[in-house]
């Protein structure tokens, strides 16, 4: 026997202290509802668990997203609804105003619900928001990486004919004219026609230059023909014409060495000509719009010789600009951002610096889905040539323009826990303009014959009284009738975009559905690793508590047997 260390007491102090240890963990578990309160719980569970709860957290955050995104088509869905009704109105006038037991009157009065109409539907459009965002106004362009793009057409819209070339240029435009071409110089209003005797086909009949860095515009007339007898017929008869006439006069100066002619704008005006000849412009100031430094526009043909457009020029780039190639849309855009979804013919800009590099991607990317005409290098570095297909028709023409595609507004949603698991929506230019029901002063509406715009201005942006835009014309039985195709243009284009944004919100609520289901059943994964069982925990609670009493008690007793030895002593 030995009092010295008392080994009992010892092992009874060690399991009390486990038991006490197990009972105190049990006992968080119990109050917290965890199995793992710390990493020393379960290491691999906890880790395996975070992972799971930030999936979790991100599905739950991913159907709020999807939920925002309901309400923002509903918000869009909802206007072009009212948008709808409007139009239907609007057909229901001009159908009134068709009917021959109208009268002039009436019809002014028809005519005046219409622009009040049509400035509501502009209304709608520029002032239907969700979270400060505009929706219906097609907004919405990003810029892509690099110094420039070569399209610097500046808004170029010519008809390229293998027999004639007309252009409408603000930098140097070259026309060819054949025997018996006549053209007219207009001057503010007054024209003079000049007729081209007979002579070789394809020689240089006239050339326009501008200077885009001062302040005059000049046109110089050269010709390998006979015209009028000699180049002094023109130069003395533009001269007339500007001497006799005082809002010329002062303005217009003509000069002339028996070989060129030079019209100069000193203070404004415009130069324009025949169609399929050739014409251009200068504004007040005589300050060109669209001008830029460098070479942007030249135009050449002869009689059997591919009828060409060579485009060149240092632009800046934006995604949903382009241009318009013989009536096919061209859209640039940043490849890095995402695939490009949009109707027109893509062109991936990503990472282009140099306007050669451009350029090429035209080329090698609009030029092989362009039909009736082709892409090429040529004129310079950074430049595209685009050629008539055929060259020996009649009539054939390429028209081009820079930066006419119309942009939508484009979101991306986030509908996902992850990266790259997103939506985007797309909402188009739901304006009157954009839906060919407004435009331009007595123009005529673009593909419905008869139809036509006021010939003045009298409709707002629905936010100011400015009048910016000309109405529909249904002040005639001809317009009125004409209308008709025009308003159901109209509402199958709201009605579209309405399908479109509902197609959104039932893929956004199926979209929804699954996140719930996913989130549902990781939750119940992690619950799995993360929760205690309550019954079980209890269970070994109770055993450790039991034990650690037990132990307690076999602890006194150890504690009793050191006593033993003084009988020994006494």
């Amino acid at each position: 026997m030995i009092i010295n260390h008392n080994l009992q007491a010892n092992n009874a102090i060690r399991n009390m202290n486990i038991n006490s240890n197990n009972a105190s963990k049990s006992m968080q578990k119990l109050s917290s509802g965890l199995r793992i309160n710390s990493a020393a719980d379960d290491a691999a569970g906890l880790a395996i668990s975070e992972k799971m709860r930030g999936q979790i957290n991100g599905l739950d955050q991913a159907a709020s997203n999807s939920q925002d995104a309901i309400s923002m088509v509903q918000t869009a869905e909802g206007a072009l609804n009212e948008t709808t009704s409007i139009l239907q109105r609007m057909r229901q006038l001009a159908n009134q105003s068709a009917n021959g037991t109208n009268v002039t009157v009436d019809r002014q009065s028809i005519q005046t619900e219409m622009n009040q109409l049509t400035s509501e539907i502009n209304r709608i459009g520029n002032t239907t928001e969700f979270n400060t965002q505009s929706l219906l106004k097609g907004d919405g362009s990003v810029k892509v990486a690099g110094s420039g793009l070569t399209t610097g057409v500046g808004n170029f819209t010519g008809g390229v004919d293998p027999s004639k070339t007309a252009a409408t240029q603000t930098n140097t435009i070259t026309a060819t004219a054949t025997a018996a071409d006549t053209y007219t110089v207009t001057l503010n209003g007054q024209a003079l026609t000049v007729t081209f005797a007979a002579s070789n086909a394809g020689g240089q009949a006239a050339q326009a230059v501008y200077n885009v860095t001062g302040t005059a515009a000049t046109v110089n007339l050269e010709s390998t023909a006979t015209v009028n007898g000699a180049a002094t017929g023109i130069r003395t008869a533009l001269q007339d014409m500007i001497d006799n006439n005082s809002a010329l006069k002062g303005n217009y100066t003509v000069t002339g060495n028996g070989a060129n002619v030079t019209i100069t704008a000193v203070s404004g005006g415009t130069f324009d000509g025949a169609a399929g000849i050739i014409g251009a412009s200068a504004k007040s100031g005589t300050t060109l719009a669209g001008t830029a430094a460098g070479n942007t526009g030249t135009t050449s043909t002869g009689t059997a010789a591919a009828a060409t457009i060579t485009i060149g020029g240092t632009y800046s780039a934006y995604i949903g600009t382009g241009m318009t190639i013989d009536n096919q849309q061209v859209e640039f855009y940043d490849g890095t951002k995402g695939a490009y979804t949009g109707s027109a013919i893509g062109v991936d800009l990503a990472g282009l610096s140099t306007a050669d590099d451009i350029s090429k991607a035209i080329i090698a990317q609009a030029g092989p889905k362009l039909s009736g005409v082709t892409l090429a290098t040529g004129g310079g570095a950074g430049k595209v040539t685009i050629s008539a297909a055929d060259p020996g028709v009649a009539g054939n023409q390429i028209k081009v323009q820079d930066g006419s595609i119309q942009q939508n507004f484009k979101t991306t949603m986030q509908v996902g826990a992850n990266m790259g698991q997103t939506f985007e929506i797309s909402i188009a230019d739901m304006r009157s303009n954009a839906l060919g029901i407004a435009g331009t002063a007595g123009a005529s509406v673009a593909g419905v014959a008869g139809a036509k715009f006021t010939s003045t201005n009298v409709v707002t942006d629905g936010t100011s009284a400015t009048l910016r835009e000309a109405s529909l014309d249904v002040s005639t039985t001809d317009t009125a009738t004409a209308a008709l195709k025009v308003l159901d243009n109209a509402t199958a284009a709201v009605s579209a975009q309405r399908s479109q944004l509902g197609a959104y919100q039932n893929r956004l609520e199926h979209t929804i559905a699954n996140l719930g289901t996913s989130s549902e059943n990781l939750t119940s994964a992690e619950s799995r690793i993360r929760d205690v069982d309550m019954a079980k925990e209890m269970s070994a609670f109770s055993k450790n508590n039991i034990l650690s009493q037990a132990a307690q008690a076999m602890l006194a007793q150890a504690n009793q047997q050191p006593q033993q030895v003084l009988q020994l002593l006494r």
